[in-house]
């Protein structure tokens, strides 16, 4: 029963991450052209500029997320609660200190951000005061990861994944609000910041579920004892992330800088938004297999392990192929629909992001037992190299190519890194058998989607509506049929029928 309630916990967590997920893609597929039209593409390549430098930003969190989650998620299934406690508390000082220098950061790019990016002299006191409002609001931003921290090791992921859709809502509100009062830019992301922070609240008050009030989690007091333990093991994960996120958040600020214009910042949000969407998917299974994994390194459960790694990688690698090429195929359509016709020259860099995605995401579950192993010294090394290849590849062609030049070194970044989890992490770390997982669990679910996306593409050669809405509607039905029938053939069978079952539907008593 015990083994029943975990797994209902996983997939409630990805049920609701995924829910929140599209319910927040919805919102931004909505908002977007509709903020684009309001205050033209230049101006809101200031949005995509702000949201770029703070999500890079988001590495001075030292890699201790993932620590943390991992130590939370141990001390829990062994009730050492006065211990989550202590390292909470510590979390509580360590992050208000970034959220201080991160602060001090936004500010310094307020004053010299516009000689370094190219923007244009009526676009410089836009640009500070929005600057400034992310220079006061991200201590309360930093402070909040200790109590997602806290839920996440014990498995409230589906509470947390609901409560972000609030935001997103929110998100929407005050675009249209925007729109319809007539908000300069600066007080639009004035309230889209406060969106964001607006789900704090609701964090806190489930708190509840540990057995301490919650003034002893949260209070700052620092404890080096407890809180030495999960640094050392988050070190490693921030000499891992430090290139991780740069390899990914600095591409569109090379773009800011080595581009043309600004307004290419609005190319990459466009596509960026759809590519999210599959990219999000992939934290979200990761936040869900992490506590898993880390409780079957601490239970030394090698079968255990076996299994969620494959199974994990066969079901997510279903649902990711499903989303993907329904995307892909549909690319040029959905651009045009979004955006208007002069974005369809996306569609390639659209579809090639897709495919870099769907890549590097099948191999979540491998991720997340490498990460609760603290074997990472490789993946430090993987992440440099395809950092230091990927990243001058962008600045380099960020002129000729546009945001063609941000896709291409990121697939770049992402063949490396498959590249050493295949070859030495999956055999030499986990001792996994690597053509298994990929030839069994990723493969037949990638194959069903390629044979769906023929039968598309012969379709569209024969017959073409004049409508892109029912031409989409038409391609969206034809795959979905054709990948259902070879899954059902070739890759699921009665066995995972009844786990589905048994396991996900059937309440616990």
């Amino acid at each position: 029963m015990a083994e029943q309630s975990s797994v209902k916990k996983i997939f409630s967590g990805s049920v609701w991450g995924i829910l929140a997920k599209v319910i927040d893609a919805v919102a931004k597929f909505v908002t977007i052209p509709m903020l684009v039209g309001y205050y033209g593409k230049a101006d809101y390549g200031l949005i995509a500029l702000a949201f770029s430098l703070n999500a890079y930003l988001r590495l001075m969190d030292l890699g201790m997320n993932v620590g943390s989650v991992r130590f939370f998620a141990q001390w829990e299934s062994k009730g050492k609660h006065e211990k989550i406690a202590s390292a909470s508390r510590s979390s509580m000082v360590f992050y208000g200190l970034i959220g201080l220098v991160n602060t001090l950061v936004f500010v310094l790019m307020a004053d010299y951000g516009p000689q370094f990016f190219n923007i244009r002299a009526d676009q410089v006191d836009t640009y500070r005061i929005m600057m400034y409002v992310l220079a006061a609001s991200t201590i309360f931003n930093w402070l909040s990861n200790v109590v997602v921290q806290l839920l996440s090791a014990k498995d409230e992921l589906g509470y947390v994944n609901r409560v972000t859709v609030i935001s997103s809502i929110l998100n929407f509100v005050f675009a249209f609000a925007a729109i319809q009062l007539k908000w300069s830019l600066e007080i639009y992301f004035l309230f889209y910041t406060l969106s964001l922070m607006a789900v704090i609240p609701f964090y806190v008050w489930k708190l509840k579920v540990y057995p301490l009030p919650r003034k002893e989690l949260l209070w700052p007091r620092w404890d080096g004892k407890a809180f030495r333990q999960i640094l050392h093991y988050s070190i490693a994960i921030f000499a891992m992330g430090l290139f991780q996120f740069s390899a990914k958040e600095l591409r569109p600020i090379l773009l800011a800088k080595y581009a043309s214009g600004i307004d290419v910042l609005t190319d990459y949000r466009v596509i960026q938004t759809i590519a999210n969407l599959i990219m999000s998917f992939g934290s979200i299974f990761l936040q869900v297999l992490l506590p898993s994994a880390s409780k079957a390194h601490a239970d030394n459960d090698l079968e255990k392990m076996d299994k969620l790694v494959f199974e994990a990688t066969r079901y997510i690698s279903i649902f990711l192929s499903l989303v993907v090429f329904l995307l892909i195929i549909n690319a040029d359509g959905l651009l045009t629909l979004y955006m208007g016709p002069e974005y369809s020259a996306l569609t390639l860099w659209l579809i090639i992001w897709l495919l870099t995605v769907l890549l590097s995401m099948h191999n979540t579950p491998v991720a997340s037992m490498v990460l609760s192993s603290g074997k990472t010294k490789v993946l430090v090394i993987s992440a440099a190299l395809g950092c230091l290849i990927s990243l001058p590849y962008t600045a380099i062609y960020a002129e000729e190519l546009g945001v063609g030049a941000a896709v291409i070194g990121y697939l770049i970044y992402m063949l490396i890194q498959m590249a050493f989890f295949y070859f030495y992490y999956i055999p030499k770390v986990l001792k996994l058998n690597s053509v298994r997982i990929f030839f069994r669990g990723f493969v037949p679910s990638l194959m069903g989607a390629l044979v769906g996306s023929a039968g598309v593409w012969g379709l569209q050669m024969v017959y073409s509506p004049e409508s892109i809405l029912i031409g989409i509607i038409i391609n969206s039905a034809v795959f979905i049929l054709l990948y259902l029938v070879f899954l059902r053939i070739v890759v699921i069978n009665g066995k995972d029928i009844a786990f589905l079952k048994t396991k996900l539907l059937k309440k616990t008593n």
